[in-house]
């Protein structure tokens, strides 16, 4: 993803999205210049991009209620609408079609963020690495619940006071204090930042959702390219 990102458009500085960007546009998104609330979650489950809960779905449990059906579809209530309906518009970050869609649900999306000493377990070069300023780097002490080592502005240890409980389908996780979202920090095992929330995760997805993998390839992990327009 990081390969790729960075050769797309070397002219525009294109690069794969990391944490404290992340953390700008969703402090953006949570301000008077955004929608001010909670994004709503892209639920569909085909990984349709833009797509938005429908109303009357439950988002409060987890899953939250997912799939592919819309108005149109006459086959029952909706379960998700596409961006450009009323609907559609609560999961953008300006509740309008102006905005950036996807910062909740849809799937869980890789950033270029890492505890310092694991990226190259990953493919990922010396030389590329050296590329600082495409990557948010973490302290070597990090564990998963080290919320002290957030960097200012990249939207996860602001998001606490942290609290350890059982959710709905009996799984034990930390969550933040904004909206309850799945938090937990990079450790040496789970060395790479994911964001966001994956189309099911129902009360623990939004854009302050953040989570730790390994770094390897997975079907339900995608990514975001950031272009530095001139």
């Amino acid at each position: 993803i990081f390969k790729n990102a960075l050769s797309y458009e070397e002219g525009l500085k294109s690069h794969m999205m990391k944490n404290t960007e992340w953390g700008a546009v969703v402090y953006l998104s949570h301000s008077e210049y955004g929608i001010g609330t909670e994004i709503r979650i892209n639920n569909n489950s085909s990984y349709k991009t833009g797509y938005s809960a429908a109303s009357g779905t439950n988002q409060t449990s987890l899953p939250g209620d997912y799939g592919t059906k819309t108005v149109s579809d006459n086959e029952g209530p909706a379960v998700t609408q596409a961006y450009n309906t009323p609907t559609g518009y609560l999961a953008s970050t300006t509740g309008n079609i102006t905005g950036i869609y996807d910062m909740s649900g849809g799937t869980h999306e890789y950033m270029a963020s890492y505890k310092d000493g694991y990226g190259v377990n990953n493919g990922i070069t010396a030389t590329e690495l050296a590329k600082t300023q495409y990557f948010d780097k973490y302290s070597t002490n990090s564990t998963w619940t080290s919320f002290n080592q957030k960097k200012l502005g990249d939207a996860t240890g602001e998001m606490g006071p942290f609290y350890y409980y059982y959710d709905q389908d009996k799984g034990a996780r930390v969550h933040n204090s904004w909206y309850n979202d799945t938090s937990n920090f990079v450790d040496s095992t789970v060395p790479w930042f994911y964001r966001g929330g994956n189309y099911d995760r129902g009360v623990l997805a939004s854009q302050f959702f953040f989570a730790n993998s390994a770094g390897g390839a997975n079907d339900s992990l995608g990514s975001r390219l950031v272009l530095a327009i001139k």
